[in-house]
């Protein structure tokens, strides 16, 4: 029973990881976890978020007194460590729209507090689309003062936020670029504050408004674009890429597009849950075929897994073969660790390879911005 269970959160545990939970935090929870004589969803549940919330009081405490004793860097780190918590929270599989509504809240405050005290800018702002306002934040890579800024748009997919998007922006401002992370429809603040559910059109939308507001943006240079996406984004990546010829780089990192996918590999609750369900549009599954169109020449670069259980290596290289320029690809063969045959999802071979596949996108997409190809 005891790694029974612990198999089950094995996509939490990984998805919380990627975002940066700390590991020893996790395990002390796991424990707690392994330690409910009576285990039940509900139970799991409710343990995993009143321990997280223990070290999130702790962490903000640290935060409080690392500020009032002037420790800048100290006080953005235990910060970062509280907003990560509040993620944890996020990516447990909660039916109820008012209860991920309130912690998807929670993770709201905690990130803006936390990026308050970073050194580089990074501001809030709304995109216009069609469908509504995504809300988005734009990461510089200095204090925003410079006068144009090469850019990357960057995509996750549903059940995400954009805070989570951090991790794709961080390595890219590091290289000097700038670095747009929208919550895209059915994602973030675009659902739950905004409505916007996640479909074709709404994806069109999106991607549409998102290059308006780069042309209309004094500091983000349009001649000088990229997209870079994770999981469902790296699907994303790609549809914008053929969207917008302008775009110079294009990264999938562990792509996956619905209509791709092995639809019987996909639990139910992801499918046809409270939760995932509010997310969709009524015309999800046939809508979300759009991202299948068009070809692009950008440079490409492909990342896919041999354990990924709904995007196959077969399913990974229908896309690959769409992209007509040139073109790169890491197939990676390692086995997961956070893995049982029960339970094997797509997010656990993503999450354990992002933290050395994200140097070498990172290099592809500043190589192509930075004029150095």
């Amino acid at each position: 029973m005891k790694w029974a269970i612990r198999d089950l959160l094995n996509p939490v545990a990984t998805r919380s990881l990627l975002y940066g939970a700390d590991p020893f935090d996790l395990e002390a929870i796991l424990k707690k976890i392994d330690n409910i004589k009576v285990k039940s969803g509900k139970q799991i549940q409710e343990v995993w978020i009143n321990e997280w919330h223990t070290k999130i009081d702790r962490y903000s405490k640290l935060c409080e007194k690392a500020v009032a004793e002037g420790n800048k860097l100290s006080a953005m780190e235990y910060a970062r460590m509280a907003a990560q918590c509040h993620y944890a929270c996020f990516m447990v599989n909660i039916e109820d729209v008012e209860h991920k509504t309130e912690i998807y809240k929670g993770l709201e405050v905690s990130y803006r507090h936390y990026i308050k005290l970073c050194k580089n800018k990074i501001e809030y702002t709304e995109i216009d689309t069609r469908a509504g306002k995504i809300p988005a934040y734009i990461h510089y890579p200095d204090s925003g003062r410079k006068s144009s800024y090469p850019v990357a748009v960057t995509y996750s997919g549903i059940g995400s936020c954009k805070e989570e998007l951090e991790m794709l922006a961080a390595p890219l401002n590091k290289r000097g670029i700038a670095v747009i992370t929208p919550d895209m429809p059915g994602a973030g603040a675009a659902i739950i504050h905004n409505n916007i559910k996640c479909g074709g059109k709404q994806i069109e939308s999106a991607f549409e408004g998102i290059y308006r507001f780069i042309k209309e943006h004094k500091k983000l240079d349009e001649k000088n674009i990229a997209n870079f996406g994770l999981c469902m984004g790296g699907g994303y990546a790609f549809r914008a890429t053929v969207k917008n010829p302008k775009v110079k780089a294009c990264v999938s990192l562990f792509p996956l597009l619905m209509n791709f996918a092995d639809q019987g590999s996909i639990p139910i609750w992801m499918k046809r849950g409270k939760w995932s369900s509010y997310q969709y549009s009524d015309d999800y599954l046939e809508g979300m075929r759009i991202l299948e169109e068009g070809t692009h020449k950008a440079d490409f670069l492909m990342v896919y897994s041999s354990d990924d259980n709904w995007m196959t290596p077969e399913a990974s290289q229908k896309l690959l073969d769409k992209a007509l320029g040139y073109k790169e690809c890491i197939h990676i063969e390692d086995k997961p660790a956070y893995v049982s045959e029960e339970t094997i999802m797509h997010a656990m071979p993503v999450g354990e390879q992002y933290h050395w596949v994200k140097h070498i996108a990172a290099d592809f997409i500043a190589a192509r911005l930075n004029g150095r190809k």
